[in-house]
């Protein structure tokens, strides 16, 4: 009964905290199913690590493991009720890939962007009651007597039907350290499988071949946008003019009205654009990218980019890129100071174009594009200041500062795509420019927050701009054919550019391509499973 008395003394400690974190998940959001699992969850994890602790034979061990686990456990749940209160929903394995991938200027100007005076009270006033909490769960670890091998028997049976009953009701998914190492062990799998991309730049097409590997010239330019939402590009018809100089050139454009993207992530969503992976066959991202088939039907590959390329290692969309004959990164330096623009690609870009060979190029120009902060992604003295203001469904004064500066930074990559295109028109060959985003980006029209989260995705999150320029020579050739309401989803994206280099290949399907007259619309399904057609389209 002793020993059961200090053990109830240790979980209240727990207790207490979880409590805490319920508070204030409860204080912010109504009530849901979710956050009574997740509280369960809490508490039985809780009961785990105690009981794990007191298996200990060694008494100063004991003491010291248990109040490791504890705070390990503190800092869990201070990071997902932080996750909670920014977005009213538990992390998920798509969210930690996004973190795993990504830089610390990045979660900076995430922390900076998302958090407010809310965030800051709630974890402060978590942090303080794990302090105290931890400082009496050390003087209960101090109290408990030797081992005895009755009680290590007991937890150890007590640690087996909790961990059985996590599994059994699947109320582990809710469990932040489980999916930190589950999504962790995948996210290194896919990453040590993107290493041949380097390591065989022709892949396994071997029979790949394109008319332009026998003909001298030909260039082709694919501009990967960022963040980049299509409700706010006045090419389609945003009430701001946010693209003046493509919309001069609007009648030379094909310009595509129902394209979404797969994911609302970068890295899941250009991983899947530029491989053979699809939502119905996920895991072939690793056999095969546009890239390699280029290379194998004989174009000169080249990858400009203005993104840096390592994150906790290098990530996915370096790993495709490194497949390139030429691999250029703008922006390798870390520090968040460091604010090179998308224009700097321009004269790169151009040097590249004005270099002479008889091979044909395919050219992919990452943008940095509309990624947040929005205020570093244009030139401040190019600045416009909008005489209206924005139409948003939650208005506020710092809402509509943060769509200004987005506007801005959708002009300055409309200034940047038309640069790109005329420098291509210039050359006076066979050539095309094609522009789209990875994913577009919530901005106060279903959510009240500017960004964009798998978590709580919204429409504006998955429909992007999708574009294309061709000099006269090719488009009269007309390799393509065009509907410009055709509904698409860029995880077949590898198939449609291997249409636009008149790739041929048994691994390119022109079904799966927007620019073929073979061309089947499918169900657009998202990662969730989710019809977006159905969910988002006919019942908004």
């Amino acid at each position: 009964m002793h020993t059961l008395n200090k053990f109830k003394s240790l979980f209240f400690n727990y207790f207490g905290v979880i409590v805490v974190a319920l508070f204030w998940v409860l204080f912010k959001s109504k009530y849901e199913l979710e956050i009574a699992l997740n509280f369960i969850e809490n508490c039985l994890f809780a009961v785990i690590l105690i009981g794990s602790s007191l298996v200990i034979k060694n008494h100063t061990l004991r003491r010291a493991y248990g109040q490791l686990a504890f705070i390990g456990f503190c800092l869990t749940l201070i990071f997902e009720t932080l996750y909670y209160n920014l977005f009213t929903v538990f992390i998920s394995p798509s969210t930690l890939y996004l973190l795993f991938d990504t830089n610390s200027d990045e979660s900076l100007e995430f922390l900076q962007s998302y958090i407010g005076i809310f965030e800051v009270v709630s974890t402060s006033v978590l942090i303080a009651v794990s302090l105290f909490s931890l400082k009496r769960l050390s003087i209960l670890y101090k109290s408990f007597g030797s081992f005895s091998l009755g009680l290590g028997i007991k937890m150890i049976v007590l640690v087996g039907l909790t961990l059985g009953y996590l599994k059994w009701s699947t109320n582990i998914i809710y469990n932040l350290p489980y999916l930190v190492v589950k999504s962790f062990t995948e996210y290194s799998k896919i990453s040590k499988n993107l290493d041949t991309y380097q390591q065989f730049q022709k892949g396994l097409f071997e029979d790949a071949h394109s008319p332009f590997s026998e003909q001298n010239g030909g260039v082709f330019v694919l501009i990967l946008g960022e963040s980049t939402a299509r409700s706010h590009m006045g090419l389609y018809g945003y009430e701001r003019q946010t693209t003046p100089n493509l919309k001069a050139i609007s009648n030379s454009l094909w310009t595509y009205q129902d394209v979404i993207s797969s994911n609302a992530h970068t890295i899941e969503s250009i991983t899947k654009m530029l491989t053979l992976g699809n939502y119905e066959n996920p895991n072939q991202i690793w056999e095969g990218s546009i890239i390699q088939l280029a290379n194998a039907a004989g174009f000169e590959t080249i990858w400009l980019s203005n993104q840096r390329p390592i994150g906790m290692n290098e990530s996915f969309v370096t790993k495709i890129a490194r497949s390139a004959s030429e691999v250029k990164f703008m922006t390798t330096m870390h520090g968040r100071h460091n604010r090179i623009l998308d224009q700097s690609m321009i004269p790169e870009l151009e040097t590249i174009l004005k270099s002479s060979n008889d091979q044909p190029k395919f050219i992919i120009v990452h943008l940095a594009g509309t990624h947040m902060l929005y205020k570093h992604r244009y030139p401040e003295d190019k600045r416009v200041s909008f005489a209206n203001s924005p139409n948003l469904k939650f208005n506020s004064e710092s809402n509509f500062e943060t769509v200004n500066h987005y506007d801005n930074a959708v002009i300055h990559t409309d200034f940047v795509i038309r640069s790109i295109i005329q420098s291509v028109d210039d050359l006076k060959t066979t050539s095309a420019v094609l522009y789209l985003s990875d994913h577009g980006e919530e901005l106060f029209q279903d959510a009240d927050f500017a960004g964009h989260n798998e978590d709580v995705a919204t429409k504006s999150m998955y429909d992007i701009p999708f574009f294309l320029w061709q000099s006269e020579d090719y488009k009269n050739a007309k390799f393509l054919t065009f509907d410009p309401d055709c509904s698409y989803m860029t995880d077949d994206f590898f198939h449609s550019m291997a249409e636009m280099l008149q790739i041929s290949s048994e691994a390119v399907d022109s079904t799966r391509s927007i620019f073929s007259h073979h061309f089947k619309p499918r169900t657009r399904r998202l990662q969730s499973g989710r019809d977006y057609d159905t969910f988002y389209v006919q019942n908004p």
